[in-house]
């Protein structure tokens, strides 16, 4: 099995832009991004989950969403699931059936679907090499 290590979520610098959603209580509100720790899609609906532990179930499938999430900072890792790479702990593979598995700095563990694997893993790589503050450890 191996492990890969990234950094703290404090060490990375985001994008400053915003999501603009509505929310019934409040209207049309602004949330930065860089709070935006993953989505994860319930049929038609989404929940987002937001660094203060605060999660909101959204009327939009997660397509909506990647259109308006900056793509060097957020990734699909299955088709219900979508994750800002500076929330990432650290990955794991099973070399013999390649079922990955992407640890959050919160403990929660998501999974990887087979095709994405790859591509996660050469996101996060990039990533690492535009964050260069990033403590990277591969055992």
């Amino acid at each position: 099995m191996r492990t890969i290590f990234y950094s703290t979520p404090s060490q990375f610098s985001l994008p400053t832009s915003t999501l603009n959603l509505y929310v019934r209580t409040a209207g049309k509100l602004a949330f930065p991004v860089t709070d935006l720790v993953y989505l994860q899609a319930t049929g038609n609906y989404s929940w987002l989950y937001w660094q203060d532990g605060q999660r909101m179930l959204m009327p939009h499938c997660l397509k909506y969403y990647m259109n308006q999430l900056p793509s060097e900072w957020f990734i699909r890792l299955h088709r219900n699931c979508i994750v800002n790479l500076n929330y990432i702990e650290r990955t794991e593979c099973d070399p013999i059936d390649c079922n990955g598995v992407v640890y959050l700095h919160s403990g929660l563990k998501l999974a990887v679907s087979r095709r994405q694997w790859f591509a996660v893993k050469r996101l996060l790589v990039w990533h690492k090499k535009r964050a260069p503050r990033a403590a990277f450890l591969s055992i």
